[in-house]
């Protein structure tokens, strides 16, 4: 599990999120049981309070992630997964889910800026991420992140910067055409892109049961 409480600061714009993670490996875990697991560990965030939240989990085909957003308290995202018509009982050997409680600072309240944010419509890279400021300490940088990726025909759908760096890892991914790379290799280049402080989790369906953390500044527990 992994557990990064918001910062401690006066700065109600650098503090006020909170991201969590449950990856799985070898041991059997039904979808009930891992879904508990993530709202639990989000509601042990809820003390700042929040705007909104939201998750990913394994979907019931390979490739196929599910994501569920809601904007307001945890217990709202509770109720929109249980309600979902999903099969709770569905059984995983490995898996890895990601979490996140959000206060905005990057565009409103809405599930289009809640985390987990996608590179694509595929799902292909996700992320959830703590940002001290913002990701990008400077918005000129992620002003100018976005420029490039959209030149080079990659699309945004929100008001974030978190967004930035799920589409700049599709970007780098692409670009190995066809060559292998270790998710943590990418991972690493996405990083050298971005300044500030801050901590995330990636997940992506090109590297199933596995997720990659990182740190900057930001605390996170493992």
């Amino acid at each position: 599990m992994l557990f990064s409480p918001p910062l401690e600061s006066t700065d109600p714009e650098s503090t006020m999120c909170g991201i969590f993670a449950y990856a799985s490996y070898l041991t059997e875990r039904d979808r009930k049981f891992i879904l508990e697991t993530l709202l639990n560990g989000l509601q042990r965030m809820e003390y700042r309070g929040y705007d909104s939240a939201g998750l990913e989990i394994e979907g019931d085909e390979p490739g196929k992630p599910l994501i569920f957003k809601e904007v307001g308290k945890v217990q709202f995202l509770k109720k929109k997964c249980m309600e979902e018509p999903l099969d709770f009982g569905r059984t995983f050997l490995s898996q890895t889910s990601i979490a996140h409680t959000r206060w905005a600072t990057h565009g409103a309240p809405s599930t289009t800026n809640c985390h987990p944010h996608e590179s694509d419509a595929q799902r292909e890279f996700t992320v959830v991420l703590v940002a001290y400021s913002t990701m990008a300490s400077s918005p000129t940088v992620d002003k100018e992140l976005r420029l490039v990726l959209e030149k080079r025909g990659y699309a945004f759908k929100s008001d974030t910067d978190t967004e930035v760096a799920a589409v700049l890892a599709k970007y780098l991914y692409d670009s190995q055409k066809g060559k292998q790379i270790t998710f943590t290799a990418l991972i690493k280049s996405v990083i050298m892109e971005l300044e500030g402080a801050f901590a995330f989790v990636f997940k992506s369906i090109h590297y199933p049961d596995e997720v990659v953390i990182a740190r900057r500044g930001s605390p996170v527990l493992i």
